[in-house]
């Protein structure tokens, strides 16, 4: 029998299809797959209400990894009592967020806490640290943990029966739309990695896939194949733009024409494309790409 899992949208900036939490709901509550961030603790009540549950049902969290979109709001959810599942070097942020919420604060400045809330410490003894591969259970569930960087050092796919909940690992897909746009934020981008991450998913044959951004589709080998050309492409679109020696600003104009281009080629509404641009805003890509290139790809002189 297939458990059932149910997509809550969260409602992001008042948005629909941005940003999901997986529901699964077992005999000693509700796992929740990512805890979204802490700006939308009212669309996860709203979200648990609508099957039943309220927050205090939720007894575990398990977090693909620490961006303020995906465990913003997992102190607090640790708060009420759940417990939290977390790469381990994830985890040492989640105990003491302090650095991350200074990092992130000189991204967004003064719209930090409207686009995110409270980020808050989760107790270390509330902590669960699971192994590359590991198996674990909760309740009659089972789930797997794959490190899969190259989004994030620190990110984990979680298997769920024939269901995968990918993180951003897999990309960005709105719902009714075959297109998947990786999200390609700093400081830990690397391509490589991501197409093996990719590969390691592709390997374990699931049937069903479930981005973060958003929702849950049947066609996960397709969906990961289209993520694993979308690598392979930017990688090449790089060594072709990256050569000229582009500035920051120059490497930007160039990425938005050429996602521009990319979801034309998709038939991409104007309504799903303000919203593939609010669960992954583009104009972080050019301070990854040039990092990563600079880093990791550029020829030694």
């Amino acid at each position: 029998m297939t458990q059932v899992v149910h997509t809550l949208d969260l409602k992001f900036q008042n948005r629909n299809d941005a940003i999901a939490a997986f529901l699964i709901p077992y005999s000693g509550g509700a796992v929740l797959v990512e805890s979204g961030p802490g700006s939308t603790t009212e669309g996860l009540k709203a979200g648990l209400d609508e099957h039943g549950m309220k927050i205090s049902d939720v007894t575990h969290v398990l977090l693909s990894h620490i961006h303020l979109d995906h465990a913003g709001a997992a102190g607090w959810l640790a708060q009420q009592g759940a417990e939290i599942y977390v790469h381990p070097r994830g985890a040492p942020h989640l105990i003491n967020p302090e650095r991350l919420i200074i990092s992130a604060t000189r991204i967004y400045q003064d719209k930090m806490h409207t686009l995110w809330g409270d980020f808050l410490a989760v107790p270390e003894n509330q902590l669960h640290i699971p192994e590359d591969g590991e198996k674990f259970t909760i309740g009659d569930l089972e789930f797997t943990a794959y490190f899969t960087p190259g989004h994030a050092e620190h990110h984990i796919a979680y298997g769920f029966g024939n269901l995968v909940f990918t993180g951003d690992v897999a990309g960005v897909r709105m719902p009714g739309c075959d297109y998947v746009r990786l999200p390609l934020v700093p400081p830990e981008l690397h391509l490589e990695r991501w197409q093996a991450s990719i590969e390691l998913l592709l390997e374990k044959n699931f049937k069903r896939i479930a981005p973060t951004h958003f929702s849950i589709y049947d066609d996960a080998e397709k969906h990961l194949l289209d993520a694993l050309k979308a690598a392979k492409t930017t990688s090449l679109w790089l060594e072709e733009i990256m050569p000229t020696n582009p500035g920051n600003d120059e490497l930007g104009v160039e990425f938005t024409k050429w996602m521009s281009k990319e979801a034309e080629a998709n038939n991409i509404s104007e309504h799903d494309l303000k919203t593939y641009e609010i669960a992954n805003p583009l104009h972080m890509s050019s301070t990854a790409l040039a990092r990563y290139w600079t880093k990791f790809r550029q020829p030694a002189t």
